[in-house]
């Protein structure tokens, strides 16, 4: 692989979206009606189809067989970045959270109802938009989303048509409220081109050549 997220640029983008998910954490806390805290984001690169692999192994902690997923697409006006932007909880997680959003304590996690999965929608609009935003002032350009999408499924459904040379950029994220722990991973999925346009960004936001050049 030519392109790599070395030591420096993971660091980066952790404060990055560590910054963006402090003003989620304050708008998820409204929803829940409780304080929530969100750990430092620990940020990876790998492949898709490498993803899909450990997922359906159940390798990733606190995932299940079974995830909720949020779904948006983003691009930039001249198409130089492209990217599938997923949320991602274990199924008993993601539906723990929704129970703490609408009060409804009792409700049996096989029954996903329509007020659900607007619930689940509205708590990846508020994550995923939170890092859309930190990196459309990295990338001095506006980010253009779709509507989040919802699905309940297996890792391997999920991934089901992964394209061999598509990277993942992944931020995996605890959410941490009075009642309970979730670990959440936030998915950026994107060809080489669009994965090269962000980590060349992310050196030029952050100084990153200029900073290895004070260090010779």
């Amino acid at each position: 692989m030519s392109t790599l997220l070395g030591e420096l640029e993971r660091d980066a983008l952790g404060e990055a979206f560590n910054i963006a998910l402090g003003g989620a954490a304050a708008s998820f806390a409204d929803l829940v009606n409780e304080e929530v805290g969100i750990t430092v984001p620990e940020v990876e690169l790998l492949r898709r189809q490498d993803l899909a692999a450990r997922l359906s192994n159940v390798s990733l902690p606190g995932l299940s067989e079974r995830l909720c997923s949020i779904t948006q697409s983003f691009h930039n006006v001249d198409e130089s970045l492209s990217t599938e932007t997923l949320l991602l909880f274990a199924e008993q997680g993601g539906l723990e959270i929704v129970r703490r959003m609408l009060g409804e304590v009792d409700m049996p996690l096989e029954q996903i109802t329509e007020l659900e999965q607007d619930a689940l929608g509205e708590i990846g609009n508020i994550i995923i938009n939170s890092c859309m935003c930190t990196l459309s002032e990295i990338f001095e350009s506006e980010l253009i989303g779709s509507l989040p999408e919802v699905t309940q499924s297996s890792a391997a459904e999920l991934f089901q048509g992964s394209e061999t040379g598509d990277m993942v950029l992944m931020a995996r994220i605890g959410l941490s409220m009075s009642s309970q722990n979730v670990t959440g991973y936030v998915l950026f999925l994107m060809d080489m081109p669009s994965l090269e346009h962000v980590i060349a960004k992310v050196r030029q936001y952050f100084g990153l050549d200029a900073a290895l050049g004070g260090q010779d």
